[in-house]
């Protein structure tokens, strides 16, 4: 063999055997493969996480919800016979659920899915695990993460007894982890493809399949972000197309659990509102003012707040807080708060504290109904000129919410029968509260308020009490008698 054949053989061994077009394209579809892996494990990491922090605020509204469920069971002789049927319901319908236990305030369980357990003492288990602090976390409640399994335990409270138990449920980590599983298998499959038809395609369409991979990976970290309303664009290639029709699905999935989480919070909202009014409904019959006075005062209060420049949204607190202004009055013996005549120097002095004992009743809270609810009854029987009571505050320094309800409480208090006296004409009540301007009103409040009078006018007439007997002992609506709601009158 020549020596020029012998480096032709020699070259030959050295060259690569596949053509440029082959390697590029294999080398590409390694790329794509590998894009698609960090892709799908992006994914999957930022699925974990949402479906975590998912699980999480869906099992304590679950805690939640069941606190106020179990409240009135747990006061009464035999509350297994409600609790132990609640939680096998809850357990049954929920397969995720790992074990729910409710204890009364003494550790005792009350409701538990082995009705053998109802009586003994409760112990958590012991095992790794470690508590997390959260924003949404109320005091009294925790979220424990362990290495199975997700713990939430929320207090359970009675608005007259505090707490007297607590709620603890536990969700089995297993179900997180088998629908990221359910939600891999067909993003794999889909990486397959687009692998396989990336090798069968031309160098100068590679590019091109980056453009909707680009496009994915956009969409994933918004999902990730949580914007689930942003879908992904359907383009590109059928494979591409299909894994963004499935992280679309998954996205929209994942929406209709965020919506599901979210009715449940509305309803917890909707049942404290409810809550409020019949609180306040309660105190107003206990001292047999008129049925609806609460949602009266709670209606102009809110009108009254809009015409001054609040917004929506706080003025539509501050009609949820309103009816609350009294509640300090269940603490008040009926035979002042149902005393025909006058009170006695002691009987007033006793009346007046009604309004420490709400503010203390509610500011407890860490809700913003709640706690505006506080600030009214603490501040609504205060004066301008700080002649009023109980702390003589004066002015603005007496807040906004007490002033409006003081305003408003007043008119609506005039205009109904008490049992103390019958309803004054609509003449002397404004007379009233002309004379109270820049003594026991804010004068700007009085000047809007009689300026918009046909809208106050208006909430009295759509919520009129049914007309009742005013008891014999009453005073006219002229007489000087009044009392701890209205300004002094000659």
């Amino acid at each position: 063999m020549s020596r020029s054949k012998t480096q032709e053989h020699q070259g030959n061994k050295f060259r690569p055997r596949v053509g440029f077009r082959t390697l590029t394209t294999l080398v590409t579809a390694g790329l794509i493969a590998g894009t698609v892996l960090v892709v799908s494990q992006t994914f999957e990491r930022q699925l974990r996480n949402t479906l975590l922090a998912q699980a999480e605020t869906q099992l304590l509204l679950e805690a939640r919800n069941l606190a106020v469920l179990s409240g009135d069971a747990l006061l009464s002789d035999f509350p297994e016979l409600t609790l132990v049927p609640l939680v096998l319901e809850i357990d049954r319908s929920r397969p995720d659920l790992d074990g729910i236990v409710i204890v009364d305030h003494e550790g005792l369980i009350q409701g538990h899915v082995d009705p053998r357990q109802v009586g003994q003492p409760w112990t958590p288990l012991a095992e790794a695990q470690f508590a997390v602090g959260r924003d949404f976390l109320i005091p009294g409640e925790s979220l424990v993460l362990g290495a199975d399994r997700i713990r939430a335990m929320t207090p359970i409270r009675h608005h007259t007894e505090g707490v007297i138990g607590r709620v603890c449920i536990d969700l089995d980590k297993g179900f997180i982890e088998s629908r990221i599983r359910e939600a891999r298998r067909p993003l794999l499959m889909v990486a397959s493809l687009l692998l396989v038809f990336t090798i069968a395609l031309m160098m100068g369409l590679l590019s091109l399949l980056f453009r909707p991979l680009e496009s994915i990976e956009q969409g994933l970290v918004r999902i990730g972000q949580g914007d689930l309303d942003t879908p992904l664009p359907l383009t590109g290639s059928i494979e591409l197309r299909r894994l963004a029709k499935t992280l679309n699905e998954m996205a929209a999935q994942l929406q209709t659990s965020q919506a599901l989480a979210a009715a449940r919070e509305q309803e917890i909202i909707e049942t404290q509102r409810e809550v409020i009014i019949t609180l306040g409904d309660v105190v107003e019959s206990r001292s047999r003012e008129t049925a609806n006075h609460t949602r009266r005062v709670g209606l102009m209060s809110r009108e009254l707040a809009l015409l001054i420049g609040m917004d929506e949204t706080e003025a539509e607190l501050l009609r949820l807080a309103s009816p609350m202004h009294d509640i300090g009055k269940i603490a008040i013996p009926d035979r002042i708060l149902n005393k025909p005549g006058k009170l006695t120097d002691e009987e007033r002095v006793l009346m007046q504290t009604h309004a420490v004992i709400g503010y203390e009743i509610l500011k407890g809270s860490k809700r913003p109904i709640m706690q505006a609810a506080a600030v009214i009854a603490r501040d609504h029987h205060e004066r301008w000129d700080g002649q009023g009571y109980p702390n003589k505050t004066a002015g603005e320094d007496i807040h906004l919410y007490g002033r409006i309800t003081a305003l408003v409480d007043v008119f609506d208090a005039l205009a109904g029968d008490r049992v103390y006296r019958k309803a004054m004409p609509l003449d002397k009540i404004l007379t009233i509260i002309e004379e109270g301007r820049g003594t026991h009103f804010e004068p700007r409040l009085v000047d809007i308020f009689m300026s918009n009078l046909s809208r106050f006018l208006s909430v009295a007439e759509r919520f009129a009490d049914k007309t009742r007997e005013t008891p014999a002992d009453a005073q006219p609506a002229t007489s000087p008698v009044v009392r701890e709601t209205e300004p002094a009158t000659s």
